[in-house]
């Protein structure tokens, strides 16, 4: 006996046939509207993009402008050179600079050491400054008429300069007046020794006369005298006191 076979009706047919035929057209109108919807928000963003900012192109230039706003862009390997250029800069000027005192201070030590030359002194001889020989030289070409005072004595008056209980330090003061032309003697009295001109002199108390004259300059010339080490000083103005006698030669 043959099974029975349940036979769809025309109806049920034809419904399936139209709900699969809504359905396909539902999915495509769902594709649609989210294409349509993401195109629609794409020209949204692409509106509310400021027009100014501009992005960096594949190789940024060193220098551009952006939104108002100076951007700087530099290779680290040029910055590293361009550091290293500065550095070596630096060092090139501080060695000149060193260079350049190191040559004023040779300058200065050769001066120095040109002035502080002196020349040759006599044993015993007293330690003057190169000042005082130019002074007294100038003193000495000033004052000729004195010189030939000095050279003609016109009366019995010497010039004693100092007097002293040990010979010793009288002969650097000997020395240091014959450098200037004034010739001395060291004389014995009793027990002090003085130092007397050789030349003899009109009073030398009296103003005017070529002993007074002769006098003053010992007295300028003894206030420039430096005894030399271990020697009386006479004094912080040697030989100041100076004054006229006559002896009985």
């Amino acid at each position: 006996m043959a099974r029975f076979r349940r036979k769809k009706a025309l109806y049920e047919v034809i419904g399936k046939t139209e709900l699969k035929s809504s359905y396909g057209k539902t999915l495509e109108q769902l594709h649609q509207e989210k294409y349509d919807k993401n195109q629609a928000n794409a020209a949204d963003a692409a509106r509310r993009m400021p027009k100014t900012v501009t992005g960096w192109p594949k190789k940024p230039r060193m220098i551009q402008f952006n939104a108002g706003r100076i951007e700087i862009s530099i290779p680290y390997q040029f910055a590293v050179a361009l550091i290293l250029g500065i550095v070596l800069l630096l060092l090139v000027v501080f060695r000149l600079g060193q260079n350049t005192g190191l040559l004023s201070e040779r300058k200065a030590t050769g001066l120095a050491e040109k002035v502080q030359k002196s020349p040759q002194k006599a044993p015993g001889q007293p330690a003057t400054s190169q000042l005082q020989m130019p002074e007294a030289k100038t003193l000495l070409a000033a004052q000729p008429d004195e010189k030939a005072d000095l050279a003609q004595p016109k009366a019995g008056n010497r010039i004693v300069i100092q007097t002293y209980q040990l010979r010793a330090h009288l002969e650097p003061v000997r020395q240091y007046f014959a450098q200037f032309g004034i010739e001395t003697e060291i004389r014995k009295i009793d027990d002090w020794y003085y130092l007397v001109t050789k030349e003899k002199y009109e009073n030398p108390e009296r103003p005017g006369t070529d002993g007074y004259r002769a006098k003053q300059r010992i007295i300028d010339l003894g206030a420039k005298y430096k005894a030399p080490m271990g020697y009386e000083t006479f004094g912080t103005k040697p030989f100041h006191d100076a004054y006229g006698k006559k002896f009985d030669d």
